[in-house]
């Protein structure tokens, strides 16, 4: 048969649905078909006949004999093709099973994932085919306790469009001894190797299914297990093994090889309780980024048109209800990082489970003692009417966050706009996504309808988001200097005024400072600490040259000498900067990369606005450095060189407690 129109994740699927409507096709002709049959449609036709000419026909006869007869012909036609199904259907799956391909997506699902182990496809894995071949009439569906993945060593992304290698979209499944390779180069972000997304929940009732919420609502994954699998993307950054939605519980990460250019190798957020990462070998790639491990916290809702990230810190005990924690990680072998030097290492593991990670602070609001239960009996239950009545703010907030992103999206943003230009992938968004969702608002068509089974994603990401916070606290706010703003216009939908405008300043910033050629410290010397016009510090060095401050805003931010006589330097350098002449100083090179330093920097922009006068003398010091690096022209600017200059003028930042740690500076005689 054509793989176009497959119904389900994977071709398995769609041969189950096949055999399994064969079944019941059978089953259902068998009632007029069958001689035995009270309903046996033949004998009543010929009934009908029979009464033709008699004073007893019915004066529409002949169309019910028509009708009949059409009847029959449909319920044969249906028997014969049933028949056919279940002769041949269980030799492809046989086929499948064979190739080790019962979990490989339908050609036209391919640009999305290569294979899926979803529920269907797990059980379409774990019914014995060659028994079902011999009695094709007997129960399709035997699910064992956990479905396997195992030993397919030639999984391969090739084509620009293809995303995900295996998606893993169930509870119960092992998948093992998998090669996966990617020699493809590109940059995107988002292609996973292996991505894990916790299945929907759900209950029964009667003939029916209600569904109750899905990964993006937070729904919890159970018994999965990853394991001696290996993972090759030496030109790209591939995510290896990658989890982003709903959360992890007896979630196994074992004895995996992750060589991919890209910095994720283990990304995972939500993870719970009975969770082991042992024995993986991290092996970084030549021009890529350092591979990590990193935990992230649990989000609901995701983030599909700037309206921030919900971020669960911690949960709430709950009466009689299974409590959910982020317990320690059981590591039974160290995971290992290999540098392409060949030097080895053991791989920490980057808890950032119960803080918003740094990433996320220019979007996120961080949530303790959450209630999970509550929450999910909330969204699971309340249609959104009711939504509108439970939460007025938020349903009030929800339209103009609609209108405000369409009109955004639709008409694009001003120049320097905080949370920047609109791209195509916006305007999609803006089109396919919240003008549906805001007609459906303002419409009220839906009104009756449960949050969880409303068409228009953004209505129910939005109402998922505020629905948790109303059932957790909200913690305040990390002050970001001039990224508050950036912040606020992301989450001023979300939170309540006194909840946007809580901000706390818990950054620090650790330096020693020397003397650049003698390596002495620079002792009482008082430095200026810019952040913002409204957040400027005062430091002085002690005996030891060193400078700590504490509760700051987490930002960039700008170190400056308080003695007009004494510049900031690089350590690395190891002699003072060569005077430049008058001719050299206005010769322009120093003063046009001041000013696309500026341009990128907000910080830089923000103290010379502050300080005009600071212009002549960064240009200065930026000229003696071109000066002394013998560097004549633009195209001498390299990446490292920007880096050096930023540094040389003082653009550093804050760090979270965290990641702590002590700058090695330089000063010397301007």
């Amino acid at each position: 048969m054509s793989e176009q129109g497959v119904q389900g994740h994977t071709l398995a699927t769609d041969y189950v649905r096949q055999l399994q409507k064969a079944k019941d096709d059978l089953a259902q002709a068998s009632k007029y078909l069958d001689p035995k049959s009270p309903n046996y449609l033949p004998s009543y036709i010929q009934n009908l006949i029979a009464l033709q000419g008699s004073a007893k026909a019915p004066p529409d006869l002949e169309k019910k004999i028509a009708t009949m007869q059409a009847n029959l012909a449909t319920y044969q036609q249906r028997t014969a093709s049933a028949k056919q199904v279940l002769a041949e259907y269980p030799a492809k799956l046989q086929a499948l099973a064979a190739a080790n391909d019962l979990f490989r997506a339908p050609a036209e699902k391919q640009n999305e994932y290569l294979y899926m182990l979803d529920e269907e496809s797990c059980q379409a894995s774990c019914t014995d085919w060659d028994e079902f071949a011999a009695d094709p009439y007997q129960s399709v569906l035997m699910a064992g306790p956990q479905a396997v993945f195992k030993g397919k060593d030639n999984i391969q992304l090739t084509t620009p469009e293809q995303t995900d290698a295996v998606r893993v979209w169930t509870n119960n499944a092992l998948v093992d001894g998998l090669l996966i390779s990617d020699q493809r180069t590109y940059t995107d972000a988002h292609r996973d190797a292996i991505q894990l997304i916790p299945p929907a929940l759900g209950r029964r009732e009667a003939d029916g299914y209600i569904r109750l919420a899905d990964q993006m609502a937070g729904t919890i994954m159970e018994n999965v297990t990853v394991q001696n699998c290996q993972i090759t993307a030496p030109n790209g950054p591939l995510q290896g093994i990658f989890a982003s939605d709903g959360m992890q519980r007896q979630l196994c990460i074992r004895n995996n090889l992750i060589a991919t250019k890209g910095a994720h190798s283990l990304s995972l957020a939500g993870v719970l309780d009975a969770c082991e990462i042992s024995g993986n070998i991290l092996q970084a790639v030549e021009g890529g980024e350092l591979p990590k491990i990193n935990l992230y916290p649990a989000r609901i809702g995701g983030n599909i048109a700037d309206d921030g990230v919900v971020c669960i810190l911690g949960f709430a005990t709950e009466p009689k209800q299974r409590s959910l924690d982020y317990a320690p990680i059981l590591v039974q072998q160290p995971n290992q990082l290999k540098r392409t030097d060949g030097s080895q290492c053991e791989a920490p593991i980057n808890d950032m489970r119960r803080a918003i990670p740094e990433s996320f602070t220019r979007l996120g609001i961080g949530l303790t003692e959450f209630r999970y239960h509550a929450y999910l009996a909330s969204y699971a239950s309340l249609t959104l009417g009711q939504y509108r009545q439970f939460d007025p703010f938020g349903a009030q907030q929800l339209e103009v966050w609609l209108k405000t992103r369409i009109q955004e999206f639709t008409q694009g943003r001003p120049d320097n706009h905080p949370l920047g230009a609109v791209g195509a992938e916006q305007k999609s968004i803006g089109e396919k996504l919240l003008q549906p969702a805001l007609k459906v608002l303002q419409a009220r068509s839906a009104e009756l309808v449960r949050l969880v089974d409303l068409d228009a994603a953004p209505i129910r990401s939005f109402a998922m988001k505020r629905l948790a916070i109303m059932h957790a606290q909200v913690q305040p706010l990390v002050h970001l200097a001039l990224l508050n703003q950036r912040r606020e216009l992301a989450l001023k939908f979300l939170l309540e005024p006194q909840q946007l405008t809580n901000l706390v300043k818990t950054a620090c910033f650790d330096a020693r400072v020397l003397f650049i050629g003698t390596g002495q410290a620079a002792a009482n010397l008082q430095f200026n600490l810019f952040f913002d016009a409204a957040n400027y510090y005062a430091a002085t060095s002690n005996a030891k040259g060193e400078l700590s401050l504490g509760e700051l805003p987490l930002s960039a931010c700008i170190l400056i000498p308080a003695d007009p006589k004494l510049g900031l330097t690089l350590a690395s350098l190891k002699q003072p900067l060569q005077q430049v002449t008058l001719v050299q100083a206005s010769s322009g090179l120093a003063q046009g990369l001041l000013n696309d330093l500026r341009r990128k920097t907000p910080v830089l922009e923000a103290y010379l606005t502050s300080f005009p006068a600071q212009e002549s003398v960064l240009s200065n010091k930026l000229a003696a450095y071109l000066n002394t690096m013998n560097i004549t022209s633009n195209a001498m600017l390299s990446e490292a060189i920007r880096r050096d200059c930023l540094g040389l003028l003082g653009v550093l930042s804050s760090q979270t407690e965290a990641n702590r740690r002590v700058l090695v500076l330089a000063v010397t005689q301007v």
